[in-house]
């Protein structure tokens, strides 16, 4: 029997774009943990008033967003990434003030786009429906 050679350039190129779908996926939901776990640790300075410490995490989620936004930018949709971008100038200029209530309200909004990014942009089969 023998197999028709497009037949085998589909299942590769199948094989090639699920294997990138799945590494994909993979790099989303570090780079989602990473940040919810700076979240975390912003807002329990928050809570404790150590703003020396919530602004050195504040400037560590700084460093890191740029890297992670270029990757996303590729498969996200950009009204979302300028949401993460306006937050973070909030949640900046609220610590450097030292606003408790100010930076909890940002970094809830933080954890909300985190959340609906690991959920609308990650591999669902509920997202297919």
């Amino acid at each position: 029997m023998r197999v028709d050679w497009r037949f085998l350039v589909l299942a590769v190129l199948m094989a090639v774009f699920l294997a990138a779908g799945y590494i994909t996926d993979k790099n989303v939901m570090a780079a989602v943990k990473e940040l919810q776990d700076l979240a975390q640790g912003i807002e329990a300075a928050v809570l404790e008033d150590n703003w020396t410490y919530a602004h050195q995490l504040v400037d560590a989620f700084f460093h890191r967003w740029p890297p992670v936004r270029r990757t996303w930018d590729l498969i996200m949709d950009r009204d979302e990434m300028d949401q993460f971008d306006l937050s973070l100038a909030r949640l900046q200029r609220c610590t450097s003030q030292q606003d408790k209530n100010g930076a909890l309200a940002e970094l809830a909004e933080l954890r909300t786009l985190l959340i609906h990014v690991e959920q609308k942009e990650v591999f669902r089969w509920r997202n297919l429906l």
